[in-house]
């Protein structure tokens, strides 16, 4: 192939003004701070993926003295959701 279009003349190629070095932007990356969410969303991950199944799993009927047995296994899923959902707007917000 050649640089050449096909009328004969040269291409088009930008040359920028000044050329950033890329170790320059990972370093800069590194010195931001993320914030509270990163240390907050693994945490949430953690209970919606960890903490909750497991108390499903070893206490299926943790809740069934208060409420009937299908609500508490419809009610203990629906925490890490609104959890996640929740997580996931207020991640994003910031």
């Amino acid at each position: 192939m050649s640089s050449e279009n096909a009328s004969g003349d040269d291409a088009y190629v930008h040359t920028p003004d000044s050329v950033e070095d890329p170790a320059d932007d990972a370093s800069a990356d590194e010195t931001e701070s993320g914030g509270p969410s990163g240390p907050l969303l693994v945490g949430v991950v953690t209970l919606a993926t960890l903490v909750i199944p497991g108390v499903i799993y070893l206490y299926p009927t943790l809740l069934a003295d208060h409420v009937p047995f299908l609500v508490a296994m419809l009610a203990l899923p629906f925490i890490p959701a609104l959890l996640l959902g929740g997580m996931g707007v207020w991640a994003m917000k910031e």
